[in-house]
């Protein structure tokens, strides 16, 4: 079977990329279809669409505005806040000034945002114990309707302070879990009883009692706004600069997604599919006088001529002395003598005068030369 291609691979590749792109972005959306606890735009157990279809049938004006900045409509009296996402500080103290100005914030929740929300306002969380169960009305605030339940009602966080400007309206296990405090001509209403609000908690007997007593709190009846900008309802209706164009713009996220598809395909273009091919140059064998000269130039520049002499002086005693079996160590006159009792024609003199001067130190380049040429003649002899 024939291979496939660098080519054909690679455009595979990108085809398998673009397809398990497509299916993650549908699997992102169908996620983000799924909205936060306490969304007025849920209808699950955990939403709060029957709040607002509730509110409309109790004749409350409830406004649905998609803003692109927090902050509050002017026109709004009360603002609900139910389990608010990661609200930043700049955010809460825009909800402040709209407070200040005469309306009534009810924040309501358990989540980690709603507990930074309430640190805003020196509200700190205490964990109550799940096992007991004695949640009941603290102050006559909450008595219309009349004889509040709060059976239904079991918080899993209470709130402390040490701020003495609060009135705590409900506790549990002998904490506070729903405080209201005024800031300047409005009212703030921070409290626990997540699941009073819920689909599902508006069924149980006193959850509604307890919200409509809630509402009642507010300085002046009229406009509610359910803020879903903390549960990701954003207006994109301004788009400042290439980054703001990259993140919130459809066509500034397909570009986006272009030149990610572009990078990762250079990418794999310039991948390795083997070992690296040597260059003809680099694989091209030496020859032996090569190494022969690298090592003699080594040699030189090292300047080992008297190691070279004693080489050649070893090895003239041990070529001549081997056919009698002569030890090389012997001293040199001792050694010659010797040899001479065995080969009548040795020179002895010529032999002992080089031995003597393949012993001396310091010899000259030039030297070297004519002593070695000279012991290769007796080594050949």
């Amino acid at each position: 079977m024939r291979s496939l291609s660098h080519e054909v691979k690679l455009g595979i590749g990108i085809v398998l990329l673009l397809v398990i792109t497509t299916v993650f972005a549908a699997t992102q959306q169908r996620a983000q279809a799924q909205y936060p606890r306490l969304s007025s735009l849920s209808a699950a157990p955990n939403g709060a669409l029957a709040l607002k279809m509730w509110l409309r049938e109790l004749r409350y004006e409830v406004r649905e505005d998609v803003l692109v900045d927090f902050v509050p409509p002017e026109d709004v009296v009360i603002l609900l806040m139910l389990e608010p996402l990661f609200p930043t500080e700049r955010e809460m103290r825009a909800a402040e000034r709209w407070v200040e100005q005469g309306g009534t914030l009810i924040l309501i929740g358990e989540n980690y945002g709603t507990l930074s929300a309430a640190e805003y306002f020196d509200f700190y969380p205490v964990f109550l114990d799940m096992e007991e169960d004695t949640s009941k009305v603290a102050a006559p605030l909450l008595l219309s309707p009349a004889q509040v339940n709060l059976t239904h009602a079991r918080p899993q966080v209470a709130l402390e302070s040490e701020r003495n400007d609060y009135v705590t309206l409900a506790t549990s296990q002998g904490k506070a879990v729903l405080v209201a405090f005024e800031i300047g001509k409005g009212r703030v209403i921070l409290g626990t009883l997540s699941d009073s609000f819920t689909n599902a908690g508006l069924k149980l007997t006193g959850n509604p009692e307890l919200v409509l007593n809630i509402l009642a709190l507010a300085r002046t009846q009229g406009a509610v706004w359910f803020d879903e900008w903390h549960h990701g309802v954003q207006g994109g209706g301004q788009v400042i600069g290439p980054a703001a164009f990259l993140q919130r713009n459809a066509v500034g996220r397909a570009l986006l997604f272009v030149v990610f598809v572009v990078f990762i395909a250079l990418f794999l273009q310039g991948r390795s599919f083997g070992r690296p091919l040597p260059l003809p140059q680099e694989i091209k064998r030496r020859g032996s006088l090569e190494h022969v000269t690298g090592i003699a130039n080594l040699s030189r520049r090292a300047g080992h001529r008297s190691a070279v002499m004693q080489y050649y002086h070893d090895q003239i005693k041990r070529r001549l002395g081997h056919r009698y079996r002569l030890d090389p160590s012997m001293d040199d006159e001792q050694y010659v003598n010797t040899l001479a009792t065995y080969n009548s024609s040795l020179d002895e003199k010529a032999l002992l005068a080089l031995l003597k001067r393949l012993k001396k130190q310091d010899i000259s380049e030039a030297e070297m030369v004519h002593l070695a040429a000279e012991a290769a003649r007796w080594i050949d002899t």
